[in-house]
């Protein structure tokens, strides 16, 4: 089993330490540290592939188009950044309205009490409440970071818990859901098998909980033990792609 290093409340890194500990920087702090990237950096490695996310940015941009006046005499490029400016207005509170929710996830999982986050939020508290008391069982780690020396990565999970009597890892996302359905990406199974396989070399089921920020619903997309597998292999690939690309490979650096 890899290390584990507990660090609830505090914020996602771009590198972390074999400690756990976040690094603060860019490429080139990590290098002089030894750290490793995270998991949703080596994933950038493999290109874009959130097409649902990508398209909702570029419709936030035509409506942000579609409704804002325009100022007389205004030029096109001028208009055009106001244009991108108030679309990322959306975007931005999309990514707070997130991680309120997750906030939510992480308190009723550690069982604390809300408090005011709950306010405005109460729909999105009830179902997460009513999910926890339903399905977890016992839980072994929450907000924790895995760190796995052997592929040269790390990354904070969610949670790891007995769902139903069988241990998981478990990642919270919120996404827009359209006719009472959320979308799944590809890019989701590779974050939960870098998980796993940090956790634990004899592989484990993983699912996500995907969460409606309007709406509050919840959604659970399961996988088995042999899909994380088959979806590990596909990311230490993607592993090697980011060492050669940013011909930096920290395990080196950690066997130094």
């Amino acid at each position: 089993m890899a290390p584990i290093i507990v660090t609830a409340k505090t914020e996602s890194a771009h590198y972390y330490l074999a400690s756990g500990e976040s690094c603060h920087g860019d490429l080139r702090s990590a290098r002089k540290v030894g750290a490793f990237p995270s998991v949703t950096t080596i994933l950038g490695a493999a290109g874009p592939s959130k097409q649902g996310l990508i398209n909702w940015k570029e419709e936030q941009a035509i409506l942000s188009a579609l409704s804002l006046p325009r100022n007389e005499g205004e030029a096109d490029g001028d208009f055009a950044k106001r244009v991108v400016l108030d679309s990322r207005k959306e975007v931005e509170a999309a990514a707070l309205r997130g991680t309120h929710v997750h906030s939510l996830a992480e308190i009723i999982i550690n069982g604390e009490e809300p408090g005011e986050l709950v306010k405005g939020y109460e729909e999105h508290y009830a179902g997460l409440k009513e999910w926890r008391e339903c399905c977890v069982t016992k839980v072994h780690e929450s907000e924790s970071v895995l760190v796995n020396e052997a592929e040269g990565y790390a990354g904070r999970v969610d949670l790891i818990a007995d769902i139903h009597g069988v241990i998981e890892v478990v990642d919270f996302k919120t996404r827009k859901f359209k006719n009472g359905k959320a979308a799944g990406y590809e890019t989701d199974l590779l974050q939960l098998s870098a998980y796993a396989y940090a956790f634990t070399d004899e592989g484990m089921a993983c699912r996500n909980i995907l969460i409606d920020p309007a709406t509050g619903q919840l959604q659970e997309i399961r996988y088995t033990a042999e899909q994380v597998a088959q979806a590990f292999d596909a990311f230490t690939s993607i592993c090697k792609v980011w060492r050669w690309l940013k011909k930096y490979d920290p395990r080196e650096v950690q066997n130094d």
